[in-house]
């Protein structure tokens, strides 16, 4: 008997100090996500400005004109510990998920799910996409709205994603993330072209390392795409053809909001000229971005490469 009641008391003393090691919050945005001490996290405060730093601990309550009791918390920035309270924060986040973009690059998705960060986006100031993710579950789809084109000559694009593999590496900082999924790409609404892909993306302190394989499933190897008055065009696409994509997405030192990214893909690995890169910068916040660069292909040509987005949510 006095074993087990030892036991039962060593369990509640373990118990209490974890309970005690954890704050304990009423107000939002601090009950939205468990604050763990010494970790870091981006502050979105209510006048919009940024601000990353450590939370060190619970700090003190404070009373409003209109008698609200106003919890605080304690955060140590570059600019030493600064003291915020609860209604001078609209959003918390932690630095993993602060970089609301990583689900995909200019061309290429990653192996990141969309989750909670929902999107509109518009490329080439033609191409209008959206979207969503339910967990580890991504959609997203658009179409081009080009001036004198009618809707079935428009171009129309449909992925769905599905993330499966997502774990922190032990050994070095970061993690890796594995995805599988299927694209349908409708050149014309007559003309559908089908990928099954599977992508992984590491995930290291400044830099996002992308691969995919994509396999091109369906019956047709050519399709005549038209383009209204401008005319129509042939477009050879075996097949079974095996094509692959390698993508950066890489921090610039001491910046959050502007990154560089490269791509370069190829559609058929026995047709080497069916590809085509992009490399450019990303400049981004929690609520927009923008994309701007070049995209070369191999025909050869080099054309200016733009897309903006936008996160309505959180």
């Amino acid at each position: 008997m006095k074993f087990i009641a030892s036991f039962l008391m060593m369990i509640l003393c373990f118990a209490s100090s974890l309970h005690a090691d954890e704050d304990i919050f009423t107000n939002e945005p601090f009950t939205s996500i468990k604050l763990k001490k010494d970790l870091s996290y981006r502050f979105r405060l209510a006048n919009g400005d940024i601000l990353t730093g450590q939370y060190k601990e619970k700090g003190e309550n404070t009373i409003r004109e209109d008698s609200t009791i106003i919890e605080s918390i304690i955060v140590k920035a570059m600019i030493g510990d600064i003291t915020l309270y609860s209604d001078e924060i609209a959003h918390i986040q932690t630095i993993r998920s602060a970089y609301r973009q990583q689900s995909s690059l200019y061309f290429m998705p990653t192996a990141d799910p969309i989750g909670s960060d929902s999107y509109v986006s518009i490329t080439q100031l033609a191409f209008v996409q959206a979207g969503f993710g339910y967990e580890d579950i991504s959609v997203n789809g658009g179409m081009t709205f080009i001036p004198g084109l009618s809707f079935d000559e428009q171009g129309k694009h449909v992925n769905v994603k599905y993330t499966f593999y997502d774990e922190e590496q032990e050994n070095i900082p970061g993690h890796y993330s594995l995805a599988g999924g299927y694209s349908l790409i409708y050149a014309n609404s007559a003309n559908l072209i089908q990928h099954a892909y599977m992508i992984g993306s590491f995930h290291m302190p400044r830099t996002i390392l992308t691969t995919a394989l994509f396999f091109k499933t369906g019956s047709e190897n050519v399709y005549e795409a038209n383009a209204g008055r401008w005319g129509s065009g042939i477009i050879n696409f075996n097949d079974g053809a095996l094509g692959f994509g390698l993508g950066f997405d890489i921090r610039l030192f001491s910046r959050h909001d502007t990154r560089v990214l490269a791509e370069l893909w190829c559609a058929d690995i026995m047709r080497p000229r069916n590809s085509a890169g992009f490399i450019g910068l990303r400049l981004n916040n929690d609520r927009y971005s923008m994309d701007a660069g070049l995209a070369m292909f191999t025909a050869p040509a080099i054309v200016p490469a733009v897309r903006f987005q936008w996160l309505p949510f959180n």
